[in-house]
């Protein structure tokens, strides 16, 4: 038997054992403060949108990791990664697939309160996905607004996580943070600068294999990792127009802070190209 009382997770732990998302765990053992694999957290996000799905390894079964890597919602690394504690970092990433595609939850467009967290940019990668989290209330930091992105998550803050996925009225939004200095720009508006400004510069930041494959056209590749090195990389004058954009916009995103933190001042963000019907060459 579980033992939760006066546990501080007990009420979230109750609502998914009410609606049969966790009725056990650990041969139908549940102890709140043992860490969580990331299986078996995968299990309950899936869980909460898609029901039971035929296990074929037991009960934490790699059904619920095929149908999520399917969908797009994990990757080869928590394959990779299926029996180990799950990191804060991957969690986040996780719920934040699950909800765009699972639930159809929208991004909040307004996003800085996370920048508060000191670790926000530890992971170029995870930022948006920590961002997200952080902001909806569904992920809350640690001491002194560090979120512990390679932290685990026991088993109790788990519960927890997938709760407030599931319920808004559950969650705890992060508010008041200061506004980016970056603009994000229409892609008319961004053509637009271009040719009233022939030094505005249009910056693709995935990596060069990508650029490869398809690109905006006038726009050169800067992968947001050689950004983050030496942001002088970009261009010498720190009052050039720079767009940057990517694939779905978080890159772009931590490469505009990169480049306002060593001091440009004009950066402009437009949609990425998953998220916008350009013409690629």
């Amino acid at each position: 038997m579980m033992n939760i009382d006066n546990h501080w997770a007990k009420a979230y732990i109750l609502k998914l054992i009410e609606r049969g998302i966790i009725p056990g765990m650990n041969g139908g053992l549940f102890h709140p403060e043992d860490n969580v694999t990331t299986e078996q957290f995968v299990t309950m996000v899936i869980r909460s949108s898609k029901g039971n799905i035929e296990p074929t390894r037991g009960f934490w079964s790699s059904g619920y990791m095929d149908y999520a890597l399917y969908k797009g919602i994990i990757e080869d690394y928590d394959i990779t990664n299926i029996s180990k504690p799950i990191e804060r970092r991957s969690a986040a990433r996780i719920v934040h697939e699950a909800l765009l595609t699972e639930f159809g939850e929208r991004d909040e467009y307004e996003w800085s309160t996370a920048e508060n967290l000191r670790d926000l940019y530890s992971c170029h990668t995870c930022v948006m996905h920590i961002a997200q989290m952080y902001v909806k209330g569904i992920m809350l930091a640690r001491d002194h607004n560090l979120f512990d992105a390679a932290g685990s998550l026991t088993h109790a803050e788990a519960a927890a996580v997938v709760a407030r996925m599931l319920n808004r009225e559950q969650r705890i939004p992060q508010t008041g943070g200061r506004k980016f200095q970056s603009k994000n720009l229409s892609p008319d508006e961004a053509w637009e600068l271009m040719l009233n400004d022939p030094t505005a510069m249009l910056v693709d930041v995935r990596t060069i294999e990508d650029y490869k494959t398809g690109h905006i056209q006038e726009s050169i590749c800067i992968p947001l990792h050689d950004i983050s090195i030496n942001p002088f990389s970009v261009c010498v004058r720190k009052d050039t127009p720079i767009i940057l954009y990517c694939q779905k916009g978080y890159k772009s995103s931590a490469a505009a802070q990169d480049l306002i933190e060593a001091g440009y001042s004009r950066v402009y963000t437009i949609p990425g190209i998953e998220q916008y019907p350009y013409h690629l060459i």
